[in-house]
Protein backbone atom coordinates (compact mmCIF):
# COMPACT_ATOMS: atom_id res chain seq x y z
CA UNK A 1 0.00 0.00 0.00
CA UNK A 2 1.14 3.22 -0.71
CA UNK A 3 1.50 6.14 1.55
CA UNK A 4 1.23 9.88 0.90
CA UNK A 5 3.09 12.19 2.43
CA UNK A 6 2.86 13.12 6.28
CA UNK A 7 2.27 16.78 5.42
CA UNK A 8 -0.45 15.35 3.12
CA UNK A 9 -4.12 15.20 4.69
CA UNK A 10 -5.92 14.32 1.81
CA UNK A 11 -4.85 13.15 -2.01
CA UNK A 12 -7.26 12.58 -4.55
CA UNK A 13 -4.66 10.85 -7.53
CA UNK A 14 -6.22 10.77 -10.89
CA UNK A 15 -10.32 11.36 -9.57
CA UNK A 16 -12.32 10.41 -12.46
CA UNK A 17 -16.04 10.24 -12.66
CA UNK A 18 -19.15 9.57 -15.48
CA UNK A 19 -22.68 9.27 -15.46
CA UNK A 20 -23.53 7.57 -18.83
CA UNK A 21 -21.54 8.74 -21.00
CA UNK A 22 -20.90 12.27 -19.59
CA UNK A 23 -17.33 12.42 -18.24
CA UNK A 24 -18.03 14.69 -15.22
CA UNK A 25 -14.45 14.22 -13.97
CA UNK A 26 -11.47 13.38 -15.94
CA UNK A 27 -8.60 13.31 -14.54
CA UNK A 28 -8.29 15.21 -10.95
CA UNK A 29 -5.60 15.37 -8.96
CA UNK A 30 -4.92 17.55 -5.69
CA UNK A 31 -3.04 17.05 -2.56
CA UNK A 32 -5.02 18.90 0.43
CA UNK A 33 -2.51 19.71 3.34
CA UNK A 34 -3.56 19.96 6.92
CA UNK A 35 -4.72 23.19 8.38
CA UNK A 36 -5.02 24.28 4.26
CA UNK A 37 -8.16 26.11 3.07
CA UNK A 38 -8.82 25.10 -0.26
CA UNK A 39 -11.91 27.12 -2.50
CA UNK A 40 -12.92 25.23 -5.41
CA UNK A 41 -14.53 28.12 -7.90
CA UNK A 42 -15.99 26.98 -11.41
CA UNK A 43 -19.17 27.04 -13.76
CA UNK A 44 -22.07 25.47 -12.92
CA UNK A 45 -21.49 21.66 -14.65
CA UNK A 46 -17.95 21.85 -14.19
CA UNK A 47 -17.70 19.00 -11.76
CA UNK A 48 -17.35 20.94 -8.56
CA UNK A 49 -19.99 19.33 -6.39
CA UNK A 50 -19.14 15.54 -7.84
CA UNK A 51 -15.63 16.05 -6.86
CA UNK A 52 -16.45 16.58 -2.84
CA UNK A 53 -18.99 13.68 -3.52
CA UNK A 54 -16.42 11.40 -4.83
CA UNK A 55 -13.54 12.58 -1.72
CA UNK A 56 -16.45 11.03 0.75
CA UNK A 57 -17.57 8.58 -1.22
CA UNK A 58 -21.23 9.88 -1.59
CA UNK A 59 -20.56 8.89 -4.97
CA UNK A 60 -18.42 6.00 -5.87
CA UNK A 61 -15.01 7.04 -8.59
CA UNK A 62 -14.72 5.69 -11.73
CA UNK A 63 -10.81 5.92 -11.23
CA UNK A 64 -8.51 7.09 -9.25
CA UNK A 65 -7.65 7.11 -5.56
CA UNK A 66 -8.29 8.76 -2.25
CA UNK A 67 -5.59 8.59 0.78
CA UNK A 68 -6.22 10.06 4.21
CA UNK A 69 -3.73 10.73 6.36
CA UNK A 70 -1.31 8.14 4.21
CA UNK A 71 -3.08 5.40 3.93
CA UNK A 72 -5.44 4.61 1.20
CA UNK A 73 -9.44 4.24 0.93
CA UNK A 74 -11.19 1.44 -0.15
CA UNK A 75 -14.18 0.62 -1.11
CA UNK A 76 -14.88 -1.53 2.65
CA UNK A 77 -17.95 -0.43 4.67
CA UNK A 78 -16.05 -0.67 7.70
CA UNK A 79 -13.13 1.46 6.51
CA UNK A 80 -15.69 3.93 4.90
CA UNK A 81 -17.02 4.69 7.97
CA UNK A 82 -13.89 5.32 9.69
CA UNK A 83 -12.55 7.47 7.02
CA UNK A 84 -16.66 9.49 7.08
CA UNK A 85 -16.22 10.28 11.11
CA UNK A 86 -13.19 11.81 10.21
CA UNK A 87 -14.65 14.09 7.28
CA UNK A 88 -17.34 16.47 7.96
CA UNK A 89 -19.53 17.34 5.15
CA UNK A 90 -22.14 20.33 4.87
CA UNK A 91 -24.88 20.47 2.03
CA UNK A 92 -26.14 23.10 0.06
CA UNK A 93 -29.89 22.09 1.64
CA UNK A 94 -28.67 21.45 5.30
CA UNK A 95 -30.17 18.05 5.31
CA UNK A 96 -31.04 18.59 9.22
CA UNK A 97 -33.55 15.98 10.96
CA UNK A 98 -36.98 17.76 10.89
CA UNK A 99 -38.65 15.71 14.31
CA UNK A 100 -35.57 16.36 16.09
CA UNK A 101 -34.91 19.87 17.69
CA UNK A 102 -31.53 22.03 16.83
CA UNK A 103 -30.38 20.49 20.35
CA UNK A 104 -30.57 16.77 19.23
CA UNK A 105 -29.78 17.40 15.34
CA UNK A 106 -26.08 18.06 16.48
CA UNK A 107 -25.98 15.65 19.37
CA UNK A 108 -26.97 12.78 17.24
CA UNK A 109 -24.00 11.88 15.41
CA UNK A 110 -21.48 11.33 18.84
CA UNK A 111 -24.04 9.66 20.28
CA UNK A 112 -25.33 7.33 18.04
CA UNK A 113 -21.91 6.57 16.07
CA UNK A 114 -19.22 7.50 18.51
CA UNK A 115 -21.14 5.81 21.40
CA UNK A 116 -20.56 9.67 23.32
CA UNK A 117 -22.54 9.81 26.50
CA UNK A 118 -25.19 12.43 26.65
CA UNK A 119 -24.59 14.16 29.08
CA UNK A 120 -20.89 14.61 27.28
CA UNK A 121 -22.52 15.21 24.12
CA UNK A 122 -25.23 17.82 25.30
CA UNK A 123 -22.19 19.96 26.90
CA UNK A 124 -20.49 19.85 23.74
CA UNK A 125 -23.63 20.41 21.69
CA UNK A 126 -24.29 23.50 23.70
CA UNK A 127 -20.98 24.92 23.15
CA UNK A 128 -20.79 23.88 19.56
CA UNK A 129 -24.23 26.49 19.46
CA UNK A 130 -22.86 29.53 21.37
CA UNK A 131 -19.81 28.53 19.02
CA UNK A 132 -22.06 29.07 15.61
CA UNK A 133 -24.23 31.84 17.46
CA UNK A 134 -27.50 30.19 17.79
CA UNK A 135 -26.98 29.20 21.98
CA UNK A 136 -30.81 30.56 22.15
CA UNK A 137 -31.94 28.31 19.30
CA UNK A 138 -31.69 24.82 21.24
CA UNK A 139 -34.89 23.89 21.58
CA UNK A 140 -36.13 25.21 18.63
CA UNK A 141 -36.97 22.83 15.92
CA UNK A 142 -35.44 23.35 11.24
CA UNK A 143 -38.93 24.42 11.00
CA UNK A 144 -38.83 27.50 12.91
CA UNK A 145 -35.11 28.52 11.98
CA UNK A 146 -34.09 30.82 9.10
CA UNK A 147 -31.77 29.05 6.64
CA UNK A 148 -28.85 30.89 7.62
CA UNK A 149 -29.47 29.23 10.69
CA UNK A 150 -30.20 26.01 9.93
CA UNK A 151 -26.77 25.79 7.46
CA UNK A 152 -25.29 26.74 10.43
CA UNK A 153 -26.49 24.01 12.93
CA UNK A 154 -25.56 22.30 10.31
CA UNK A 155 -21.78 23.00 10.56
CA UNK A 156 -22.49 22.92 14.14
CA UNK A 157 -23.56 19.26 13.71
CA UNK A 158 -20.18 18.38 11.54
CA UNK A 159 -17.83 19.89 13.83
CA UNK A 160 -19.38 17.48 16.98
CA UNK A 161 -18.30 14.71 15.28
CA UNK A 162 -14.46 16.61 15.63
CA UNK A 163 -13.83 16.39 11.92
CA UNK A 164 -10.27 16.49 10.58
CA UNK A 165 -11.42 17.99 7.40
CA UNK A 166 -14.52 19.88 6.36
CA UNK A 167 -16.01 19.44 3.02
CA UNK A 168 -18.51 22.48 2.23
CA UNK A 169 -20.75 21.83 -1.15
CA UNK A 170 -21.85 25.35 -1.85
CA UNK A 171 -23.25 25.90 1.64
CA UNK A 172 -24.67 29.36 1.29
CA UNK A 173 -25.95 28.81 -2.67
CA UNK A 174 -29.75 27.79 -1.42
CA UNK A 175 -29.87 30.98 1.36
CA UNK A 176 -31.67 34.50 0.38
CA UNK A 177 -29.01 36.47 0.23
CA UNK A 178 -29.06 38.92 3.03
CA UNK A 179 -28.57 35.59 5.12
CA UNK A 180 -25.17 34.22 3.12
CA UNK A 181 -22.46 36.68 5.38
CA UNK A 182 -23.43 34.87 8.64
CA UNK A 183 -22.83 31.61 7.37
CA UNK A 184 -19.62 32.57 5.46
CA UNK A 185 -18.64 34.53 9.01
CA UNK A 186 -18.75 31.16 10.71
CA UNK A 187 -17.03 29.09 7.82
CA UNK A 188 -14.36 32.68 8.25
CA UNK A 189 -13.90 31.68 11.88
CA UNK A 190 -13.37 28.03 11.71
CA UNK A 191 -10.87 28.54 8.86
CA UNK A 192 -8.60 30.92 11.13
CA UNK A 193 -8.42 28.57 13.81
CA UNK A 194 -6.82 26.07 11.84
CA UNK A 195 -9.44 23.87 10.40
CA UNK A 196 -8.92 22.02 6.77
CA UNK A 197 -11.11 22.52 4.10
CA UNK A 198 -12.26 22.06 0.79
CA UNK A 199 -15.28 24.53 -0.05
CA UNK A 200 -16.99 24.82 -3.18
CA UNK A 201 -18.69 28.17 -3.27
CA UNK A 202 -19.91 30.81 -5.80
CA UNK A 203 -18.84 33.56 -3.21
CA UNK A 204 -15.94 34.74 -4.69
CA UNK A 205 -15.30 37.31 -1.60
CA UNK A 206 -14.81 34.23 0.82
CA UNK A 207 -12.40 32.24 -2.09
CA UNK A 208 -10.34 35.87 -1.90
CA UNK A 209 -10.57 36.40 1.80
CA UNK A 210 -10.16 32.70 3.63
CA UNK A 211 -8.47 30.63 0.62
CA UNK A 212 -4.80 29.85 0.77
CA UNK A 213 -5.41 28.31 -2.48
CA UNK A 214 -7.93 28.66 -5.13
CA UNK A 215 -8.92 25.55 -7.68
CA UNK A 216 -10.82 26.43 -10.92
CA UNK A 217 -12.24 23.69 -12.09
CA UNK A 218 -13.41 23.42 -15.80
CA UNK A 219 -15.16 20.60 -17.75
CA UNK A 220 -13.53 18.06 -14.95
CA UNK A 221 -10.35 19.04 -15.03
CA UNK A 222 -8.43 21.75 -13.02
CA UNK A 223 -7.58 24.43 -15.72
CA UNK A 224 -5.88 26.69 -12.81
CA UNK A 225 -5.49 26.36 -9.37
CA UNK A 226 -2.77 29.39 -7.44
CA UNK A 227 -3.24 31.34 -4.31
CA UNK A 228 -5.91 33.90 -4.32
CA UNK A 229 -4.56 37.19 -5.20
CA UNK A 230 -2.92 36.11 -8.36
CA UNK A 231 -5.71 34.41 -9.15
CA UNK A 232 -7.76 37.07 -9.01
CA UNK A 233 -5.55 39.78 -9.93
CA UNK A 234 -3.69 38.10 -12.73
CA UNK A 235 -4.96 34.61 -14.18
CA UNK A 236 -3.03 32.68 -16.00
CA UNK A 237 -5.78 31.43 -18.41
CA UNK A 238 -8.51 33.48 -20.65
CA UNK A 239 -11.31 31.26 -19.43
CA UNK A 240 -10.57 32.10 -15.62
CA UNK A 241 -10.60 35.79 -16.96
CA UNK A 242 -13.68 35.63 -18.61
CA UNK A 243 -15.54 33.84 -15.90
CA UNK A 244 -13.98 36.00 -12.98
CA UNK A 245 -15.21 39.04 -15.13
CA UNK A 246 -18.92 37.49 -15.28
CA UNK A 247 -19.02 37.00 -11.38
CA UNK A 248 -16.84 40.12 -10.05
Amino acid sequence: MTNAPSSIILRASHIRKNFGKLHVLKDVSLDIEEGEVVVIIGASGSGKSTFLRCLNFLEKADGGTIFFEGKEIIDDEKILNQYREKIGMVFQHFNLFPHMSVLKNVMEGPVQVKNIPVKKAKEEALYLLDKVGLSGKADEYPAMLSGGQKQRVAIARSLAMHPKLMLFDEPTSALDPELVGEVLAVMQKLAGEGMTMIVVTHEMWFAREAADRVIFLEKGTILEESEPEKMFSNPETERVRDFLKQVL
